[in-house]
């Protein structure tokens, strides 16, 4: 479990770098394709490594409220990346009003440090 929440953390300093240097388009958006593809990624990599069978299952935390309020946090993770990459195409297009896009831009970026957040912090919730 450490290297895991190690990785997270490690993810989170991608994301923080990301906002950093914004102004940067093309590092910008690789950090945060990056960071999507490690969020789409995690999961299957904690699948891999941990005996979930034998928790979920054998264990019964299956029904957990905890467990299930971490897996619809990870889904609407997933929901606002792609309300976010949508809304960042627009901006790269220069299609309609371009301060409204940045602030919709802005808006969902702390929605989804947000629920990064909530995720980690469930995670960690779940670690025994």
């Amino acid at each position: 479990m450490p290297t895991s929440v190690i990785l997270v953390l490690a993810s989170f300093a991608l994301l923080t770098s990301a906002w950093y240097w914004r102004q940067h388009r093309h590092f910008h958006i690789t950090a945060m394709s990056t960071l999507i593809l490690f969020d789409l990624l995690f999961p299957i990599y904690l699948y891999m490594t941990h005996d979930w069978i034998h928790r979920l299952i054998e264990q019964g935390e299956l029904f957990s409220f905890l467990i299930w309020s971490h897996l619809i946090l990870v889904l609407l993770l997933y929901a606002l990346y792609i309300l976010q990459i949508s809304a960042g195409r627009a901006m790269v297009k220069g299609a309609g009003d371009r301060e409204k896009q940045q602030e919709l831009h802005r808006k969902q970026f702390y929605a989804i440090l947000t629920v990064r957040l909530l995720i980690f912090s469930s995670g960690l919730l779940l670690i025994n």
